[in-house]
């Protein structure tokens, strides 16, 4: 028997997060494609008003069920700064100097926490889908295979001893089935199976 797919825009520049969400919805019969689209970002650390503002800006622009994604990495040492700044944090000052914030700090612990914000132009349906990751940062940065996330070269996921850069294919596989339940990607691909059979 022959699945039809089912095709949902992912609105962004990053080939790599395509691709990864093509890894973990593909099981639901939904099949990705890629779109960018200019939207401006409001300046506030909480990951889910930014990634809904975005999402509202592209409403009655995208005509097929569309999604953007924003994540956030939240620092326990440090008041849970950059959350939703993740993104200009990392490409002005970088790994290495926000590593230099925690010099000599013990409690390194973290999460980084991604928000799917769906819309579906013909039903009118806006959803979030929230995924968290826990785990804590390195000590120096480590590896070169990012796959597209801003801080794999510092993030230590739980359970492992690896930052997600220093992963191969087969640990980066098991860091996502062990996430799985809290990852934003599955929260959706069942909601989405549930009220599209």
């Amino acid at each position: 028997m022959v699945i039809k797919k089912i095709d949902i825009v992912f609105v962004t520049s990053n080939k790599g997060k395509v691709e990864q969400a093509n890894e973990r919805l593909n099981r639901y019969g939904i099949n990705i494609l890629q779109q960018t689209a200019s939207v401006s970002e409001i300046q506030s650390l909480d990951v889910e008003e930014v990634a809904l503002h975005k999402a509202r800006q592209l409403e009655g622009v995208i005509k097929k069920p569309f999604f953007v994604e924003d994540s956030g990495l939240y620092i326990d040492q440090l008041n849970g700064f950059p959350g939703a700044l993740l993104k200009p944090v990392m490409d002005t000052i970088r790994d290495g100097h926000l590593l230099k914030m925690l010099s000599g700090e013990e409690n390194r612990s973290a999460y980084v926490k991604s928000v799917m914000a769906y819309y579906d132009p013909e039903s009118k349906t806006e959803k979030l889908f929230t995924g968290i990751y826990k785990g804590r940062i390195s000590e120096e940065e480590r590896g070169n295979n990012t796959r597209g996330w801003k801080v794999a070269r510092i993030f230590i996921p739980d359970n492992f001893d690896k930052t997600l850069a220093e992963m191969d294919d087969n640990d980066w596989a098991r860091t996502l089935e062990e996430s799985r339940k809290d990852d934003h990607f599955y929260k959706f691909g069942e909601w989405f199976s549930e009220n599209n059979p």
